[in-house]
């Protein structure tokens, strides 16, 4: 169940210069974790991006991921989805090395949910939702009356029954986002990870999206992982923020903690000032 004393991540205090902060696994009672870095190193080839990251994410916990661009943020997720295979340490999925699972293994326990849209010229809404079911289905992707239940469950959920039988590329990009959400949910999985799930999105639908993050993550007791830029958002929607910067995490802890001049100025490299006054309140 969702704690929101959750002790898997303590609180990084922001010190005169902020100080380059990695997280351990293990001081004191933890919460099972849905996903757990050790030590991870990843990359693409023999380039490393990840720098020894360490971190622990709990079910019914949003953590969002921020940083500049180039710090590792999709690499992070790509890593995190089985897309990249750790250089080095380790990756836990519900206490499984990833790198010991299949595909249809990991498809059982995480979603993902990228900027990019599928755009099947005719495919309607139930027909997308649907293919979060493919983990179970099969290849002939056959569903049971077990998997339509579930398929509509989640699109009642999200909210786009009404738009079952409309064509997907038909959609707002808001409403997109709604129906990809509602795949994910239809997959069950036990770890969702979105990557700037925000980015082509306005104010109203931010906002929306926002409300169905809290929501997954206290209805549903599923753990999310965003990689995010709007700070004021992941400050909104976050349990814990991961702060990256050239492949490392430059600090951790929860948004108040965490989202503070200082903090944000040496994480962006921004001339010193006061960032809310700056960029929030003048906006």
């Amino acid at each position: 169940m969702r704690n929101s004393a959750n002790p898997s991540m303590p609180d990084t205090n922001i010190h005169s210069g902020m100080k380059s902060v990695k997280e351990s696994a293990g001081h004191a009672q933890e919460a099972a974790a849905v996903l757990e870095a050790r030590d991870l190193c990843a990359g693409y080839g023999k380039k490393k991006i990840l720098d020894h990251i360490s971190f622990r994410l709990a079910a019914g916990e949003i953590m969002a991921v921020i940083g500049p661009n180039g710090a590792g943020k999709s690499t992070l997720l790509r890593t995190a989805a089985g897309f990249l295979s750790p250089i080095s340490g380790s990756l836990y999925l519900q206490g499984s090395d990833i790198s010991s699972m299949k595909p249809d293994q990991i498809a059982r326990v995480l979603s993902v949910v990228t900027t990019e849209r599928p755009d099947p010229e005719w495919m309607t809404v139930y027909e997308m939702t649907a293919t979060g079911r493919y983990p179970y289905t099969g290849r002939m992707g056959i569903l049971s009356p077990q998997d339509r239940q579930i398929v509509e469950e989640a699109m009642e959920l999200l909210s786009v029954s009404a738009l079952a039988d409309t064509y997907f590329s038909s959609l707002s990009d808001g409403q997109k986002q709604r129906v990809m959400l509602a795949r994910s949910i239809a997959q069950q999985p036990d770890l969702i990870l979105m990557d700037e799930p925000t980015s082509f999105l306005d104010i109203r639908y931010r906002l929306e999206f926002a409300e169905m993050a809290r929501m997954l993550a206290r209805e549903k007791d599923i753990a999310l992982l965003i990689s995010i830029h709007e700070i004021d958002l992941a400050e909104q929607v976050a349990d814990r923020i991961l702060c990256l910067k050239n492949g490392r995490i430059q600090a951790a802890g929860r948004p108040k903690a965490i989202l503070t001049d200082s903090c944000l100025e040496e994480l962006f490299d921004i001339s010193p000032g006061t960032y809310h006054n700056r960029y929030i309140r003048k906006t």
